[in-house]
């Protein structure tokens, strides 16, 4: 019986941990299917961000900044 519960345990750590890795994508990353799903929308997007002073760089932060400025954008919510 212990052994069993021990088991679970094991499993739901795994299940868990292997969630949290799965939600921890690059920014690069998170701009490709952005790319991919919107094109030129995407590009349109990117040069009013580019033009607003925003830049895309390996920095988690500054890259999350423009991802989310060319998010609203796509969606509309950028002038």
């Amino acid at each position: 019986m212990r052994a069993l519960i021990v088991t679970i345990a094991a499993l739901t750590t795994v299940s868990i941990a292997s969630t949290a890795l799965a939600q921890q994508r690059s920014v690069r990353d998170m701009m490709n299917d952005l790319k991919a799903r919107h094109g030129q929308t995407f590009e349109q997007c990117q040069t009013l961000a580019a033009s607003r002073g925003y830049r895309v760089s390996d920095d988690e932060i500054e890259g999350r900044a423009v991802m989310m400025f060319i998010e609203g954008c796509i969606m509309g919510k950028q002038r």
